[in-house]
C-alpha cells in the first residue's frame, strides 16, 4: 500500500512541476509534541516527502519536535493563531473542546490503527467543518488499539474496582471511573515514575508507548484485548493556508485524505506488533485473556460511555444518531471493526 501510494506520489510530482515551479515557495512550521525519533514521525517524513514531490519542491517542510513550539495541550491554537503551519493535535487532551471526534475515543470500535484510521478520518471529515473551523482540517488517524497493563492481573472488569488507572484521554477515563477504577490524569511521560512510585496500578497504553516512555519493566500484567484508541489530527493554520497559491492548495488537499491517514500510521502499528512480541516472549510478562463472559462485561459497561458522548453532541447542536450511525458506516466500509 505504500510503495504504491509513494509511486502514485512520484508520477504526480511530474505532471505538477510545471505549474508548481510558477508557485513562490512555501515553507511550513511543522509542530509536533512527539520526539523526532517517534514511530508516527517516519509515516509523516513519507507523507512531507510525498508532498514536496508532488509540489515540485514548492512546499517544504520544517520540522519542530518534542514541543519545541509548546506543550501539548496548546498544537491546537498553535496552528489557529498561526504560531505554527501545521501541528499534530490529540483532541483528547482538550477535554470537551470538540465533543464529536471523542466518539472515536470509545472503547471496542476499531480492530487496529491502519483501517481504523481510514475509517476515523472518513467519518470526521464533514464534522471537522463545524468543531475544528477555524483551522484547516488535513488528516484524522489514530494508533493502535491499546489496553489496559497494570502491575496486577486484570481480565474482568471487576479486577479494576479500587485500583488506580492512568487513561489515555476523559473519555477513557469515565468508563474506567464507571468500573470502580480512580482514575489520574498525568502525560504518556509521567507513567515510569506514577507506577514505580506506587502512585499508579496501571496505564492505559498501546504497547508501543511501554517502550517509547520505559515502562515496560513497571507494569507487567496485560488485558489482552484492544480495548481503546487515541485520537490525533494533523491541522493546518489558515494563515498558512492563505500564502499557498490554488495550485498548492489543491496538492495539500489531495494528500490530506483518508488514504494517508493510514499510510501514516503503518510503521508505527508494526512498531506496536514488534514491541507486543517482545514482550510475549518474556515470561516476567503475563497477558491475561479475558473468558467470553468477562468479554461481555467489558463491551456491556459502555453503555454510559457512550450516552455522555451522545449528551455532549447533542448539547453542541449536533444530531448524535445520524453521527453514530456514519461512523458505524465508515467502520464497515473500511472493515476496522472488531
Amino acid at each position: 500500500m505504500m510503495r504504491t501510494a509513494i509511486l502514485a506520489a512520484g508520477a504526480a510530482a511530474l505532471m505538477a512541476v510545471p505549474v508548481a515551479a510558477e508557485d513562490k515557495p512555501v515553507n511550513l512550521r511543522f509542530g509536533v509534541w512527539v520526539g523526532a525519533n517517534h514511530p508516527l514521525m517516519q509515516g509523516t517524513a513519507k507523507w512531507m516527502q510525498a508532498v514536496e514531490e508532488a509540489s515540485g519542491g514548492s512546499i517544504e517542510f520544517t520540522l519542530y519536535p518534542a514541543r519545541q513550539l509548546g506543550a501539548a495541550v496548546d498544537h491546537y491554537d498553535l496552528a489557529r493563531d498561526g504560531i505554527a503551519d501545521i501541528t499534530l493535535v490529540n483532541p483528547g487532551y482538550n477535554a470537551g473542546r470538540f465533543p464529536v471526534i471523542s466518539y472515536g475515543e470509545l472503547p471496542f470500535n476499531f480492530k487496529d490503527a491502519v483501517s481504523g484510521s481510514r475509517a476515523l478520518d472518513q467519518w470526521y471529515r464533514p464534522y471537522a467543518e463545524e468543531e475544528m473551523s477555524d483551522v484547516k482540517f488535513c488528516m484524522a488517524f489514530m494508533h493502535s488499539p491499546g489496553t489496559i497493563h497494570t502491575t496486577a492481573p486484570v481480565s474482568g472488569p471487576e479486577d479494576l474496582d479500587g485500583m488506580s488507572i492512568r487513561p489515555a484521554n476523559g473519555t477513557l477515563g469515565n468508563y474506567l471511573s464507571g468500573l470502580g477504577a480512580t482514575t489520574i490524569q498525568a502525560s504518556a511521560a509521567e507513567m515510569r515514575d506514577l507506577l514505580t512510585r506506587g502512585t499508579a496500578d496501571g496505564t492505559a497504553s498501546p504497547y508501543s508507548s511501554l517502550v517509547t516512555w520505559g515502562i515496560a519493566d513497571a507494569a507487567t500484567y496485560h488485558l489482552d484485548m484492544p480495548m481503546y484508541a487515541a485520537n490525533f489530527v494533523y491541522v493546518i493554520s489558515p494563515m498558512a493556508w492563505d500564502r499557498m497559491s490554488a495550485a498548492q492548495q489543491e496538492i495539500m488537499g489531495e494528500y490530506c485524505s483518508s488514504e494517508w491517514a493510514g499510510n501514516i500510521v503503518e510503521l508505527w502499528a508494526e512498531e506496536d506488533l514488534k514491541e507486543r512480541a517482545v514482550l510475549e516472549a518474556d515470561p516476567a510478562h503475563v497477558f491475561s485473556a479475558p473468558s467470553e463472559a468477562e468479554r461481555a462485561a467489558w463491551l456491556e459497561a459502555t453503555a454510559p460511555a457512550v450516552a455522555r458522548w451522545r449528551e455532549m453532541v447533542e448539547a453542541a447542536e449536533i444530531d448524535a444518531d445520524a453521527a453514530e450511525a456514519a461512523m458505524k458506516a465508515a467502520i464497515a466500509d473500511n472493515d476496522a471493526g472488531l
